[in-house]
């Protein structure tokens, strides 16, 4: 039997702010070891012969960061791109619409840590072994502490059996409630992960989640192909009438064919600061944190100088347009100012003054109501889409590279400390043709700023 991976990839990580935002989620930041961890989830389907072509599901948005971590891990994937994010169960559900009704599907998400390797791929060996045609199967972590952070599964005792039934589901509980959880031998955290056969996902849903079923069948009736089949979306209009729903609600606290395989490994969600902080015990050294009379902190900066005196205990996130301050083990109320700052309108909730593009990335330097100016770093052999706007001009100066710029028509080539006036409504874009990045200051003057005035005539990259 062969075992197609599943990896859900468009959660928003907002436990995990100021780092982690909308535009630039958890998964993708760079943050074990200077590596993301939807970088190492790919490498775990590396050199498992029972894996198969794997299926990643992650929102539109993300689409170029999906393709560059593709490429650099050398991983052929199906990639399916959500124009909004519906939930896990509408993302299985597609999931085991793209694959064949045989397949066994094995679904993860992007965004956990699992050090150990080669217990992973023994694990994946011995459920290739198992005969559950028409179960799901849940995956359990044994609890080492009484976390509030996770969901837990109360089974039957374990009774030598690999797989056990499972009775019911448990919220986050509270501290308490979890110390007399953790003396239940049949109890484990919930690890997000699942296997069933690709037609018992699809008959499940279609039965305890019907709505959600038809929904989606509607939006793979007029599925978008893109990139050489590889790559598949849906009509905006088609995918926003999908109920939003996780699979714990829908499936797991309903189904009765649904079976427990416990793990005895080290896992983590990296759901809190404190999780990143327990993974990161040794705090990398920088010049640009110096702690006197400190002790037993977790800091972490991306450009600015970070000073303390007699503190200890602190969790320290310094990012370019806020900073988080928080005792250690309180990292979980981190969402109660994510939802303040949205309940207020504030664009810190859900942007960085940075946004990665498939040509780069830009930083915004400075917004006000009348202007406002960025910092364009355009990859080698990149180009931006053709585009006008409506609402303002701008004005591009060269700092670094050599740019190439196309303007109603006619074409100039601009090296450092020359500029262009770019007219509203004029016809634009800027390529970079050499081996070298190009750096460019964009200062636009008009009445309205935002990155839906951007009119794209034409793009490389099928935005």
């Amino acid at each position: 039997m062969s075992i197609r991976p599943v990896i859900l990839c468009g959660g928003s990580g907002t436990r995990l702010w100021p780092d982690s935002r909308k535009s630039f989620p958890k998964q993708f930041i760079p943050m074990i070891n200077g590596v993301s961890l939807f970088d190492l989830t790919l490498q775990r389907l590396q050199n498992t012969p029972t894996f198969t072509t794997p299926i990643i599901i992650a929102s539109k948005n993300h689409a170029f960061i999906v393709k560059e971590a593709i490429y650099k891990n050398n991983i052929n994937a199906k990639v399916i791109l959500e124009p909004e994010g519906k939930n896990t169960t509408a993302a299985i559900y597609l999931a085991a619409k793209e694959s064949k009704k045989t397949d066994h599907l094995f679904i993860m998400p992007s965004d956990h840590l699992i050090p150990e390797l080669h217990y992973f791929k023994k694990v994946i060996k011995e459920i290739n072994d198992l005969d559950t045609l028409n179960n799901w199967l849940i995956f359990g972590i044994k609890p080492s502490i009484p976390s509030e952070a996770y969901g837990y599964i109360q089974t039957d005792k374990i009774d030598g059996n690999k797989l056990l039934n499972v009775n019911f589901f448990i919220e986050k509980p509270t501290k308490a409630k979890a110390e007399k959880l953790l003396l239940n031998n049949g109890v484990f955290w919930n690890a997000g992960m699942f296997f069933a056969r690709a037609n018992t996902i699809i008959s499940s849903i279609k039965k305890h989640a019907s709505k959600i079923a038809s929904s989606c069948d509607i939006a793979c009736s007029s599925k978008i192909i893109l990139k050489n089949n590889n790559y598949i979306t849906y009509k905006d209009e088609l995918f926003k009438k999908i109920p939003s729903k996780s699979i714990d609600y829908t499936i797991m606290e309903v189904e009765k064919n649904i079976k427990l395989f416990p793990l005895n490994m080290k896992w983590s969600d990296v759901g809190s600061w404190d999780a990143v902080a327990e993974i990161n015990k040794i705090q990398p050294s920088s010049k640009k944190i110096i702690q006197i009379n400190s002790k037993n902190n977790f800091i972490k900066n991306n450009d600015k100088v970070i000073a303390t005196i007699g503190i200890q205990d602190l969790i320290v996130i310094n990012t370019s347009n806020a900073i988080l301050i928080a005792k250690k083990n309180q990292t979980e109320k981190v969402k109660d100012i994510v939802d303040y700052l949205i309940d207020n309108n504030m664009q810190e909730a859900v942007e960085n003054t940075f946004e990665k593009r498939p040509w780069g990335r830009f930083d915004n330097l400075y917004d006000s109501k009348d202007c406002k100016v960025k910092r364009l770093e355009i990859q080698p052999f990149q180009r931006l889409s053709m585009q006008y706007h409506n609402h303002r001009s701008e004005h591009w100066l060269v700092v670094e590279g050599q740019a190439h710029v196309f303007l109603d028509n006619k074409t100039r080539e601009m090296n450092p400390g020359e500029s262009i006036d770019i007219p509203l409504g004029s016809k634009h874009f800027i390529e970079n043709k050499t081996k070298n990045k190009l750096i460019i200051i964009e200062t636009q003057l008009g009445t309205y700023f935002g990155e839906d005035d951007i009119v794209r005539l034409e793009d490389p990259y099928e935005r």
